[in-house]
């Protein structure tokens, strides 16, 4: 987990989140329902109480929103599914929210200063080089390698910063009552213990055995799951970027711009032993478990090893451990972050706690990157960088002579520099473009062209840019029973399997609720009744259970001595009985209620503060203050 953590959160990742969470920072005040009947002029996308929102403004955000679905540009999106996900008037609506937060902080004399959005921007932990703001270069070129204006970001911070003192100003006055305290601290804390019968499909399947007559009825009768979709074979000119990255030069300026946009704060390379805290009742026992792995380590036995055989951390455990190199703020886990700093290359930590459990930490190496050390690392992300470039130019030089030239190969000997003519065999249009050796956007292109020979434009491929040429379409067509009798057995099985399991645990659903005796019931149908360790509604019950909110609400809502109906988890069902559940620990909840009530009343400010903006809106709405372009919905998505 904290390797894919690790690979998830480097530090240009985790700033277009905090870029994405600020410029949609107003969908968390979505307004469903919106009243979109209101036109507004033609060069707006809408207004309110007379603050337009000019078009420009509605397309950059709609473009920075884009941004983030398309991973910076690099994959292609439909702009007709962002459109059937309703993402442009989500984006507007949150454009409109956000004019309604501004006019209420006007009615309450609110307003952010230049001071305030600076001292956020500089304590944002994403600006932050031990401890210290990264100064105002390394900010501006951090934003300018991602595509983002100063005064773009600065502005989505005044707005985040202005939603937080209107919300403090209207939540000032919440209070939460001792009862609800109450109710809260026994929802959390208390814990019951249950009996169980697991029902498991894969059990049942081993009972079904079709017979051939029974397949053949179940095709017939589910004949639309069986069609043989349109498949597609393409040819194409394949710029492979590889073919080109040796020819391509690097000057001084490019290698010195390139380092400026890096970090050069300390890196880390460090190992760990995860040890995972599956329910708070068992930390004692994991804690003991971790110290026990910890001797050995002190003792001068193999870390890789030891990890191998004990870490829970699977994306690391395979590799000894290993997590690679990690910078300040990376992890997002400060317990983490602080021991691996705080030790020499070569030494291990002691136990370290964190949300994700216990860990054993060793330190391989500490390194401060220098131009130096950084150059040929540079030096090849450039010529990438440029190749890829190159590459698409070439395929778009391609993809337009191939308008008249339809002979792949004769337009690849003329393009000057190393092409490349491939084929693929038959696909569907949801098949797994990787596994065909093409592109999403290759896959997806193939299916947009109108004919056979016809030429697409010039499209990303894996190692370079391409241009695909439809060579055959097969067309959709009712399948037959020999093609797809290994698809038909295994839907019967599984639908047969889920009859037998359902009916089976409905039946000792009922039998157990006239008994009032789950176990007497169970054995009455030879099933086996397991016990559950004492959980907490956010607990875990069983290992086989797992964290299964729907089994723990039900675990808590049935009164002692209570029988459930079967209850549904993924492809299993469940029963259970409700054997006992521990009272009410004063003692405790005096020493929680402090934090318990913070935590309930931030819980509780949230949607109050949403409901006020909500109402506030609909306020505006019946004024008729509230106009919208309905144009604009149009217009913008088409034009990305």
């Amino acid at each position: 987990m904290l390797d894919i953590m690790r690979r998830k959160k480097r530090l240009k990742i985790i700033l277009w989140l905090v870029i994405f969470s600020l410029a949609l920072g107003m969908l968390l005040f979505f307004i469903p329902g919106m009243n979109m009947g209101m036109v507004a002029t033609d060069n707006s996308a809408a207004s309110v109480d007379g603050q337009v929102i000019p078009m420009q403004e509605f397309a950059e955000a709609y473009r920075r929103v884009v941004r983030n679905y398309t991973n910076g540009g690099k994959n292609r999106v439909d702009p007709e599914m962002l459109k059937t996900i309703g993402l442009p008037k989500q984006v507007l609506d949150s454009l409109v929210t956000e004019k309604v937060i501004q006019r209420t902080a006007k009615n309450l004399g609110i307003d952010v200063t230049a001071d305030e959005v600076r001292q956020a921007v500089e304590t944002y932990p994403y600006f932050q080089d031990q401890g210290k703001f990264i100064g105002i270069e390394r900010y501006k070129a951090l934003l300018a390698s991602n595509d983002i204006s100063v005064p773009d970001f600065e502005q989505d911070v005044r707005n985040e910063q202005l939603v937080k003192k209107v919300r403090e100003v209207i939540t000032d006055s919440m209070s939460v009552s001792d009862r609800e305290l109450r109710d809260e601290f026994a929802r959390t804390n208390q814990q019951t213990v249950v009996e169980y019968v697991l029902f498991k499909k894969d059990d049942f399947k081993k009972q079904v055995k079709p017979t051939e007559a029974e397949l053949r009825a179940y095709f017939d009768g589910h004949k639309d799951s069986y069609k043989v979709k349109e498949k597609r074979r393409i040819q194409y000119l394949l710029v492979p970027a590889s073919k080109i990255i040796s020819t391509v030069k690097v000057t001084e300026p490019e290698i010195l711009a390139a380092w400026n946009q890096r970090s050069h704060e300390e890196i880390v390379e460090a190992a760990h032993i995860l040890f995972r805290i599956p329910d708070p009742s068992k930390e004692a026992e994991v804690k003991a478990k971790a110290e026990s792995v910890l001797k050995q380590v002190k003792a001068g036995r193999d870390f890789a090893a030891l990890a191998k055989k004990y870490s829970e951390d699977t994306g690391s455990a395979a590799h000894g451990g290993v997590l690679g190199p990690i910078r300040r703020g990376q992890m997002g886990t400060k317990e983490f972050e602080d021991a691996a700093f705080s030790l020499k290359a070569g030494e291990t930590s002691d136990l370290v706690r964190s949300a994700a459990g216990y860990h054993i930490i060793k330190v391989l190496s500490r390194v401060t990157p220098t131009l130096a050390s950084s150059r040929d690392s540079i030096i090849a992300e450039i010529q990438s960088k440029k190749a890829m470039e190159i590459a698409k130019q070439a395929a778009e030089q391609a993809a337009t002579m191939a308008q008249k030239q339809k002979d792949l190969s004769l337009v690849a000997k003329s393009l000057g520099v190393a092409a490349e003519i491939k084929e693929t065999p038959p696909f569907e249009k949801d098949d797994n473009p990787f596994e065909l050796g093409i592109s999403q956007a290759m896959r997806d292109m193939a299916f947009e062209l109108k004919e056979i020979n016809s030429v697409g434009n010039a499209v990303e491929h894996t190692i370079g840019y391409a241009v695909p040429k439809l060579l055959e379409v097969q067309m959709p067509r009712p399948g037959d029973f020999a093609e797809f009798r290994s698809q038909v057995e295994k839907d019967f099985i599984e639908s047969k399997a889920k009859e037998l399991l359902q009916a089976d645990a409905k039946k000792l659903s009922e039998e157990a609720g006239k008994q009032g005796n789950l176990e007497k019931a169970a054995k009455g149908m030879g099933l086996a009744v397991k016990t559950s360790q004492p959980f907490s509604i956010s607990g875990t019950p069983d290992s086989e259970i797992g964290a299964n909110p729907t089994f723990t609400q039900a675990a808590f809502d049935l009164a002692q001595g209570g029988v459930s109906s079967p209850i549904p988890l993924l492809d299993n069902e469940a029963v259970m009985q409700v054997k006992s559940r521990s009272s009410f620990d004063d003692a405790v909840f005096l020493k929680q209620k402090a934090s318990l009530k913070d935590k309930l009343l931030e819980a509780n400010q949230d949607p109050y503060f949403q409901d006020y903006i909500r109402k506030a809106t609909e306020e505006l709405e019946k004024a008729g203050k509230v106009r919208v372009n309905p144009k604009a919905l149009e217009q913008i998505p088409s034009a990305y």
